[in-house]
């Protein structure tokens, strides 16, 4: 088991469609306590502030909603990740929605400007929409393209107001705003990307990005996918790993707001957390988007503990 994990929950939801995701952490520790497990009993847990109260509360925001609220919530994660890291401790990052992820990965970035860090994205989603291409204006699909700090306007399809961009340029050069972008798109690899519009394909392909379909993890198996995955990011100095939920089959991934039919299954996942939670490469792992409202019997929540029993004990 690692030493020195310290749990960092950003519980903001201001980036998705629904609300919920907030809820997902705490889902956590209850199902942990209700099976008598005492997980996190003995790991630091710390918390950000998350600016849900401000959810939807700026309508003009429409093609990056919730932005500046947004904003606020990625600004406190991002500090506290690059506190947490320089302090040598590996964060576990525990997260609403999926914007969030922006801020984790910036802190780490910040803490280590000099490195080359790549990101290991487990999704069904690319996330890699901005305002001028996303046709809900939701930035929990955006969150890779931030990093990588491409508009895609040659795809533009939206006409954004001066205030979106303005929060947009925020959100994009977060923490130090000399280190932009924060992520080279040959240091990024997806797992079980699925579901996408043109718009991401177009930046995908654009940039030449490694991306593992279902049928190319089906054909390898997973831990094949894993190590060639490890391999390609040799070059990396660290990683950052994402586990979106809905990267899983909706058969498990009930309780997140956009699941993708043809997903991990539990055996497949376990090996996610298997090879790369205590991979000496892996700086900090994220889990997003558990969203209990719509849940039954916190199915979501316990399946994720589940995984995350088998590297914690």
């Amino acid at each position: 088991m690692r030493k020195n994990i310290v749990i960092i929950e950003s519980a903001s939801e201001n980036g998705a469609g629904k609300r919920g995701a907030s809820l997902g952490p705490s889902a956590l520790v209850l199902e942990s306590r209700a099976q008598g497990l005492g997980l996190f009993d003995n790991i630091e847990w710390t918390q950000c502030s998350e600016f849900n109260d401000f959810y939807n509360s700026n309508n003009e925001n429409q093609h990056a909603k919730n932005a500046g609220s947004v904003y606020k919530a990625l600004d406190a994660l991002c500090t506290h990740t690059e506190k947490m890291v320089q302090a040598g401790h590996f964060p576990l990052v525990l997260t609403g929605d999926h914007s969030n992820a922006i801020g984790a990965f910036s802190g780490l970035k910040n803490a280590f400007p000099d490195k080359r860090i790549g990101a290991i994205w487990v999704d069904a989603h690319y996330d890699l929409h901005s305002p001028y291409t996303s046709p809900s204006g939701n930035i929990h699909g955006m969150p890779l393209n931030a990093l990588i700090g491409d508009d895609n306007k040659e795809q533009q399809c939206n006409e954004v107001s001066e205030s979106d961009k303005g929060y947009w340029e925020n959100i994009k050069s977060l923490g130090n705003k000399q280190i932009s972008p924060k992520i080279n798109p040959e240091d990024i690899v997806f797992i079980q990307v699925r579901d996408f519009e043109k718009p991401e394909e177009h930046m995908a392909k654009k940039h030449n990005i490694r991306s593992f379909f279902p049928s190319e993890v089906n054909s390898k198996g997973i831990t094949a996918v894993l190590e060639e995955t490890l391999d390609y990011l040799s070059s990396c100095d660290m990683i950052y790993v994402s586990f979106d939920v809905d990267c899983q089959d909706t058969s498990i991934s009930v309780g997140t707001g956009t699941p993708v039919p043809n997903g991990l299954n539990s055996e497949e996942s376990q090996i996610v957390f298997d090879q790369l939670f205590n991979h000496p490469k892996v700086a900090a792992f994220e889990i997003t988007e558990i969203n209990p409202l719509l849940d039954t019997e916190n199915k979501m929540a316990k399946a994720v503990l589940k995984l995350l029993t088998g590297v914690l004990n």
